[in-house]
């Protein structure tokens, strides 16, 4: 169990405390850019039903990323954060709770050498998944790649 040290001033003190992360903590090794997820990543994904399921498609009833697989996708919208963007990759309305939680549950899907991220392996059939959404050379794949090159480091 990871445990973080914490450098603590309190009332003109100075001490350290540990504090417990919990189960579920993690880093992340970069930060994937946000704007960019929204304005071209977001939408690539709910056009392509990834959340919703495509039941003409042979997807299962109730939905895939929405509530079948540990990948999760929050339904929101209309409108999406994307009908902001203008055109552009800076949001121009504010961030739901949802569109947040899309974007969380995507980065952990992603890779700096996206050849290898799931979030691109999958679903154009390189890695298991029910249905390949979109081919390795489509511009919805690359959209993908461009996001991997978006990122900073913590």
């Amino acid at each position: 169990m990871r445990r973080l040290v914490a450098l603590v001033a309190v009332a003109g003190s100075v001490g350290c405390a540990t504090v417990e992360p919990g189960e579920d903590f993690s880093i992340a090794e970069v930060v994937y850019d946000e704007g960019y997820f929204y304005c071209r990543v977001e939408p690539v994904l709910f056009a392509r039903r990834c959340g919703a399921g495509d039941p003409s498609a042979g997807d299962p009833a109730g939905g895939c990323h929405y509530a079948v697989t540990a990948y999760r996708l929050t339904e929101y919208g209309p409108p999406l954060v994307a009908d902001g963007c203008g055109g552009g990759v800076v949001p121009r309305t504010p961030i739901t709770p949802e569109a947040q939680k899309n974007y969380q549950a995507s980065q952990v899907e992603m890779q700096r050498d996206p050849e290898l991220a799931d979030l691109l392996r999958r679903p154009v059939g390189s890695a298991l998944h029910p249905r390949q959404l979109f081919s390795a050379d489509s511009p919805e794949a690359d959209l993908i790649r461009e996001w991997a090159t978006r990122f900073s480091t913590q």
